[in-house]
């Protein structure tokens, strides 16, 4: 074997294959090459983005909204588990027809939980005057947060497990109250976010809704394998 012979055979051993996540930033060669696997995870992150949007229309809003964000929760877990999908619309839309009905079921009622909350906070805002004014309208915000923080856990919990649609809906609906601090995480992250976004209208076209989908999986995620790992002792 000639001199130059081995110096190839050795860069080859010593270069991996990119395979485009922050996983793989350490393992690449060159700047430029870490550059492409970011910009490959941009472009994940702005597929994945169209995608929900594009289910949540499909299903009409209310029902749709579920089905897009659990999926989508998967794919943007896939990213950070060093595992990007190569096929964002065939493993999309499959996740999305699979597990439509037990979506829907476990999101629908928070959804339309918010829209009547928020209907009755312009109600009390334009006629309510008064302290029970008051008392309802921070009532009404508190039960609108809650749904929030139940919508923020329930693609996460979607994905993780694949219980009956009311168990999912029963243990999505009890745990921003076994977890308040997790749940306000949550809601500060997706709230601070969209604020941020607001100021760069484009990006929150594109990221609106992956960016804080994936920060609040991290943070329950956190919560989620503290539960995992309670029942795997009892």
């Amino acid at each position: 074997m000639t001199e130059r012979q081995r110096d190839e055979r050795g860069r080859g051993k010593r270069l991996p294959p990119m395979e485009g996540t922050p996983a793989d930033v350490d393992e690449v060669p060159g700047w430029t090459g870490r550059i492409m696997v970011w910009l490959r995870v941009v472009a994940q992150f702005v597929g994945i983005q169209l995608l929900m949007v594009a289910g949540t229309v499909l299903g009409l809003g209310v029902l749709g909204l579920g089905p897009a964000t659990a999926s989508g929760a998967r794919l943007l877990r896939r990213i950070v588990d060093g595992d990007a999908s190569d096929a964002l619309w065939k493993d999309f839309w499959g996740g999305y027809r699979s597990d439509f009905r037990r979506a829907a079921t476990v999101t629908a009622p928070f959804i339309v939980v918010i829209g009547l909350a928020w209907y009755e906070l312009l109600v009390l805002l334009a006629y309510g005057e008064g302290t029970m004014a008051a008392v309802l309208t921070g009532a009404i915000l508190a039960l609108g947060c809650y749904a929030v923080a139940c919508l923020a856990y329930a693609p996460h919990v979607l994905r993780r497990y694949s219980d009956g649609p009311l168990q999912a809906l029963r243990f999505v609906a009890l745990s921003p109250l076994l977890s308040p601090f997790t749940a306000l995480g949550c809601i500060v992250t997706t709230v601070a976010i969209t604020i941020v976004l607001l100021n760069w209208v484009p990006l929150l076209i594109l990221m609106g809704i992956s960016v804080p989908l994936l920060l609040s999986g991290l943070i329950v995620d956190r919560w989620l394998d503290k539960v995992d790992a309670r029942g795997s002792i009892a």
